[in-house]
């Protein structure tokens, strides 16, 4: 069996006998993987503080060419992101795009170019400063660009007119993206938004990560945003994400502190 080794983020991990855990990893190198972690709920030489949700690692696992599941053979702490299991609020965001990873991405299927962003959405969530929905929708929107479901915001998806002086256009999930006035008569999932609304979420894509927390949302674009992205997503995946219900139900209390 060969031995693999790679910086890997935690994005599941669950008791799976009395003594192993089972646990899903996005890992730099190989993408998504699942596998088995031997003794992790006794051993405390290979795996102690090492596998808990949203860690980044370092991986070492072997390939079984008999299973899907990997043997993971040792983790080294890299970042516990131990901030964000502090805060409710923290977790439920991290929760909501560990579940969209695991969701959209296939087992094995090489992703490098969504490591860093995931790594450093985890950094910004377990920093001191407040994580604002305008950051969300940021990630949520380069996300969906990197694993191949970015939306189209810059012209109408079905006429391709670029939009120029439009101050209302719509957004359809099924269609995959913005849609003009003209074109929208007959759709049935169609949903307003506004050109200043697709202008910010098309700088988010595009914005040096380490400059995120420059783009300021207004409501109206945190509002819309969320409603186009959720149910962009929502269309894709066929169902509602566990984590999402999580926060709505939270939002009334907690999530207003």
């Amino acid at each position: 069996m060969p031995l693999f080794n790679t910086p890997a983020v935690i994005i599941r991990s669950m008791d799976f006998s009395e003594s192993d855990k089972l646990v899903t990893f996005f890992t730099q190198k190989c993408g998504k993987i699942k596998g088995i972690a031997k003794g992790a709920k006794r051993s405390k030489k290979r795996f102690s503080g090492t596998l808990e949700l949203f860690s980044l690692v370092n991986l070492q696992f072997f390939e079984k060419s008999t299973s899907d599941l990997t043997r993971i053979d040792h983790c080294d702490l890299i970042k516990a992101f131990s901030e964000i299991r502090r805060d409710i609020k923290k977790v439920g965001y991290a929760s909501y795009f560990m579940e969209l990873i695991d969701e959209i991405v296939g087992e094995k299927e090489k992703n490098s170019e969504l490591f860093e962003p995931l790594v450093t959405l985890l950094s910004v969530l377990n920093g001191n400063k407040k994580f604002s929905e305008g950051i969300v929708r940021i990630f949520e929107i380069r996300f969906l660009s990197i694993l191949g479901y970015q939306p189209n915001l810059n012209s109408c998806t079905l006429c391709r007119n670029v939009f120029q002086n439009e101050a209302q256009v719509w957004f359809s999930p099924s269609q995959g993206g913005a849609i003009c006035h003209k074109c929208s008569p007959g759709l049935t999932d169609v949903y307003s938004v506004s050109r200043g609304t697709l202008k910010i979420l098309n700088r988010g894509r595009e914005i040096s990560l380490d400059k995120i927390d420059r783009l300021a949302f207004s409501q109206q674009a945190l509002s819309e945003s969320k409603e186009i992205l959720s149910k962009f997503i929502r269309f894709h995946l066929n169902k509602d994400l566990k984590s999402l219900r999580f926060m709505d139900k939270m939002k009334k209390s907690v999530f207003k502190r």
